[in-house]
């Protein structure tokens, strides 16, 4: 395996490595002839029983220390210089040279996790560009009139969790469901994003709000980071041990641009963007089992199941006094501009409704937001229907809604 200068360019920006060898293993896995490596995979891992190895070895070898462990360990292999940290690249060197194998595959695993770590603490600079790309442009089409105290800000962390989850640990920039899912579990798991209790997303000024998320963020991957290098080697909570565990960062890891990330998720947290823009104004999907004629972009009709008749779908927004007015501007702006389809507008956020035993803005997606952006509830509205419990026949669709069935509107 031969190493040289590394230079990454991750979201268009280009980041020299200090390092006078590089950060992250390149070549074909290969070691010289006099000392054979295997491939730097999950199964050469397992089949060399590496996580057993460094427990016992841990056990035998390593002195825990007040600070760095991560580096007491390296030291105990025979490396006394393998400094990891932020801005910091760590590097395994040649196998056998002096770090003799087994320990050299963890070494290179520790590399490549201190290469991610230091890659996610960048890329989230670039999960606020993506998001700044057409949050701004969201707010002022669907609301011109902004509240500041409605949406969590909690929803703007599971934005960047979204871009940041297609990170991988190794490899290429990945949407495939086991690599994703790898990535949003570490993320949450390890690093933790913020919660932002009892802040919310200004939408009248959305940059101050992803400059919050932003330095919350890289906050917590900077405390993760210096948990886990302090923190005694076989620790359960935060030991590098645990985090070497099974081999997922045994490998090559590439490089990647900001277009890598954002042709992956600015579908889906624009599409999640338009939903929470829109219930923080109120807006909801109202359903009626008759009278449908679809004349206009918010409104759609659909076949009965029992051939009867038509039943209707309108988006509706109450004027503040009890009055239900039909937000036709918006719908056409979605199915114009936005790319949306009428099912995606009105059967979509009834299907999250119904499916959720009826609950409003039931939000299933705990850490991250899908990468498929036709996934149910992605885009979500309240929904209030005239055939539900409880409608009065002598109120109007905003006093029945609100009152009856109880959307806040």
């Amino acid at each position: 395996m031969r190493f040289s200068t590394f230079t990454s360019t991750i979201c268009g920006l280009s980041l020299l490595s200090t390092s006078s060898a590089t950060p992250l293993p390149q070549g074909t896995g290969t070691g010289a002839d006099s000392c054979a490596t295997k491939e730097l995979t999950t199964t050469t891992w397992t089949d060399l029983k590496i996580d057993d190895f460094l427990k016992s070895w841990a056990a035998s070898n390593v002195t825990a220390t007040t600070t760095n462990n991560v580096q007491s360990l390296a030291s105990s292999f025979g490396a006394p210089n393998f400094f990891c940290g932020l801005d910091n690249f760590c590097n395994a060197g040649q196998p056998c040279l002096p770090v003799e194998l087994p320990a050299w595959y963890a070494m290179v695993a520790i590399q490549n996790w201190n290469s991610y770590m230091n890659s996610i603490n960048t890329a989230i600079t670039f999960a606020s560009s993506i998001a700044s790309l057409t949050l701004p442009s969201i707010v002022s089409d669907f609301y011109p009139k902004p509240k500041d105290n409605v949406t969590p800000l909690i929803t703007a962390s599971k934005i960047f969790t979204t871009a940041l989850g297609v990170i991988p640990f190794t490899g290429a920039v990945s949407t495939a469901a086991s690599a994703v899912s790898g990535s949003v579990s570490f993320l949450a798991g390890r690093i933790k994003p913020p919660t932002e209790t009892n802040l919310f997303v200004k939408w009248s000024d959305v940059a101050a709000s992803l400059a919050t998320v932003v330095s919350d963020y890289q906050a917590a991957v900077s405390t993760s980071l210096k948990a886990t290098l302090d923190a005694k080697v076989d620790d359960s909570g935060n030991g590098i041990l645990g985090v070497l565990s099974g081999g997922g960062f045994l490998g090559i890891a590439q490089n990647f641009t900001q277009a890598d990330l954002q042709s992956k998720v600015t579908d889906s947290i624009n599409i999640y963007a338009i939903g929470l823009v829109l219930q923080a104004q109120g807006v909801f999907v109202y359903r009626y089992p008759s009278g449908c004629t679809e004349e206009y972009y918010a409104e759609l009709c659909v076949d009965k199941a029992d051939g009867s008749g038509k039943a209707g779908y309108s988006l509706i927004k109450s004027d503040g006094n009890s009055n239900a007015e039909l937000q036709d501007d918006t719908a056409k702006l979605l199915l114009e501009k936005y790319g949306f389809t009428k099912d995606m507008i009105f059967t979509g956020p009834a299907g999250c409704f119904d499916a959720n035993g009826k609950k409003q803005l039931v939000d299933p997606f705990t850490d991250a937001l899908p990468l498929d952006k036709t996934s149910q509830c992605l885009f979500n509205l309240q929904v209030c229907g005239r055939e539900e419990t409880g409608w009065d026949s002598k109120k109007g669709i905003v006093d029945n809604c609100r009152d009856n069935q109880g959307l806040a509107i």
